[in-house]
């Protein structure tokens, strides 16, 4: 652009507003907020935001499925994360010691030798589940471990015939 011209600035649209995409785009907008702040799944957020959102029926229609935005937000989830640690020895964040309702989860955490370390996850509900069920299955898996750790250990109670 050269001195001696003028530069003209109009503030009209060169196009028809469409109140559909803005709808979708805060939609998104506010799962995208939760799935960076949440632990939620990604598709119970997608489901509650869907029904909480109050779209037009053209918005609806032009929404993505959760299949079609999942892996978006799963990698924005991703970033959001602390960096997995680099050996046994870290401490864990407060949001991952914690249930959904701020009550505990993390149960033991213990370092018991040099690169040894024990942590069992369990909330309060679920080990009364656990305690007064006839039935219990466990598990121990090493292929599935998180790096650092030797063993995955999970146990499965039995209630209602569900497990």
């Amino acid at each position: 652009m050269s001195k001696d011209k003028n530069v003209e600035s109009k503030n009209e649209h060169e196009h028809a507003a469409n109140p559909e995409l803005l709808e979708v785009h805060q939609t998104r907008q506010q799962i995208k907020r939760r799935v960076i702040n949440e632990l939620t799944p990604t598709g119970a957020v997608y489901d509650e935001e869907m029904s909480k959102a109050s779209m037009s029926s053209t918005a609806i229609a032009i929404f993505p499925t959760v299949h079609e935005i999942y892996q978006g937000f799963a990698t924005t989830r991703r970033k959001a994360m602390p960096a997995l640690p680099q050996s046994c020895i870290f401490d864990i964040p407060e949001q991952y010691t914690l249930t959904i309702d701020k009550k505990r989860f993390l149960l033991f955490d213990e370092a018991r030798v040099r690169r040894e370390r024990l942590l069992i996850f369990s909330s309060d509900i679920q080990l009364d589940l656990l305690f007064k069920s006839s039935i219990v299955y466990m598990d121990g898996t090493y292929s599935k471990a998180p790096n650092h750790f030797f063993q995955l250990f999970t146990m499965h109670s039995v209630n209602f015939d569900i497990c």
